[in-house]
């Protein structure tokens, strides 16, 4: 028979016979699999129905009685089929490890089976665009083929609160990682330690407000502080100029000074800037850092890229950086594309879920300010952008007062600016408020500024 008309790999009745036999032989051993097992390995309507009996009996009254099973199986199903359990060629002892191991692989086939034809559904399904029915496809087979699909949605209390207490105790002994620590002293203590995983923040700010540079002085301070897996996904900016600004900011080197050309007659770097820029590369390359640069990506093809990252760090893919929102290239919702992009947020903040990690989305606020005295961003300039401040577990904006004032005198801006803002304006897991920050334009830094009082200001390297 052609492998693909042979159904015994999506379905195998004696297997599912014999487990149930062999439980219904000796109840005790039920125990010992109870976790490993669940009513998806059944295909047949009544074995399905037997084991559910047999769970539900066990975890109500911690035993299985098999007269009561068999009476609840001949009610339900006719007697023939239900004796056919009892008289299994399986009903002697066998390994159940085994037995355990087939049906799962019969139930993944078949999960797998559904989703294609799901997928195929989608496919001809002519009301969808191109980016939804591919989103919608990729989602499909990808849950289909996840590890996580054994996962149980519904908990008792026993289990949480002993969940509970392990990451507790994590958290005393210094090895729990569910907060990524960001290594800039005032963040982390705001957000009690750092970036949840599985969150999605939204960093915000006016143009040219420093939104990259805050999200890239975040991310090396990360990679500095921890040592987290790292995906930035850059929608504007090339590669090579985006890790240029990371060699700038680490290495303190005046901007200007970092892209002078040998024949430029004013302008040459001295040799400090070179050492420094080295040690800033050598720093930098063995980081755990993956890269993406290309304009017009959809929120699927960032999925798709997401998961290949993770895949390639072992699953442990910590946190996502996409700069920025309003660069997705995303589909209009009934004519409205804040609709659209209502609906990307909320599909990166699942795939934050999904991966287990921490996803910061950089986001241009576009409202004018100039009916404000108070040019300080607020979570309303939100409002317009597709309902983002409520699919948001965080919203920052960065904010340079400064900025506004030197655009309306028609003056240069200072060299360093001792007012810039960081605002907490939502958390979920802590207060909001204002973190004072230091910006240095020459070397595109953002310093806080408890480590301005500790270690005073940053100083740079220049001809």
């Amino acid at each position: 028979m052609d492998r693909g008309d042979n159904q015994s790999i999506f379905y195998n009745p004696e297997l599912e016979k014999g487990y149930l036999a062999s439980i219904l032989s000796n109840p005790e051993s039920f125990g010992d699999y109870v976790d490993k097992t669940n009513a998806d390995l059944f295909h047949n309507k009544m074995h399905k129905a037997i084991y559910k009996k047999i769970e539900s009996d066990y975890l109500d009254t911690g035993k299985i009685n098999r007269t009561d099973v068999m009476l609840f199986a001949s009610d339900n199903f006719s007697e023939e089929h239900t004796e056919q359990i009892i008289d299994s060629d399986y009903l002697a002892p066998m390994e159940l490890e085994n037995i355990i191991k087939r049906l799962k692989e019969c139930s993944e086939r078949r999960k797998v089976k559904d989703s294609l034809k799901k997928a195929y559904d989608y496919l001809t399904d002519g009301e969808l665009g191109l980016d939804q029915f591919k989103s919608k496809i990729q989602d499909e087979v990808f849950t289909a083929t996840s590890k996580n699909l054994e996962k149980k949605l519904i908990h008792d209390v026993e289990s949480v609160a002993y969940e509970s207490f392990q990451r507790f105790q994590e958290r005393q002994e210094g090895t729990a990682v569910e907060k990524i620590r960001t290594g800039i002293y005032s963040l982390d203590a705001m957000t009690g330690g750092g970036l949840s995983k599985k969150h999605l923040s939204i960093l915000a700010g006016r143009p040219s407000m420093g939104k990259t540079a805050m999200s890239l002085r975040l991310l090396a301070s990360i990679l500095r502080t921890t040592t987290t897996p790292s995906l930035f996904v850059s929608l504007e900016m090339d590669r090579v100029k985006l890790l240029d600004r990371v060699l700038i900011q680490e290495a303190k080197v005046k901007a200007d000074d970092y892209y002078k050309t040998k024949n430029d007659p004013e302008n040459k770097v001295v040799k400090k800037e070179i050492n420094a820029i080295e040690l800033a590369r050598n720093w930098l390359h063995d980081k755990p850092l993956k890269i993406t640069d290309r304009r017009g990506l959809t929120v699927n093809d960032i999925k798709s890229i997401a998961r290949k990252t993770d895949n390639i760090f072992d699953g442990k893919l910590g946190l996502i950086i996409i700069d920025y929102l309003t660069e997705i290239n995303v589909e209009s919702v009934g004519g409205r594309f804040d609709k659209g992009t209502a609906e990307a947020v909320r599909e990166l903040r699942s795939l934050s879920s999904e991966l287990d990690c921490h996803l910061m989305l950089l986001h241009q606020i576009n409202r004018d300010f100039k009916g404000r005295s108070n040019k300080r961003p607020k979570l309303s300039d939100l409002r317009d952008s597709g309902e983002i401040e409520e699919k948001a577990d965080n919203v920052f904006f960065v904010h340079r007062p400064q900025y506004y004032e030197c655009k309306e005198k028609g003056i240069d801006e200072p060299i360093v600016q001792d007012d810039a803002e960081l605002l907490v304006a939502k958390q979920r897991e802590g207060a909001t408020g204002v973190l004072n920050m230091i910006w240095i334009p020459e070397i595109l830094y953002f310093q806080d500024f408890h480590d301005k009082k500790v270690r005073g200001t940053v100083s740079y390297l220049q001809q």
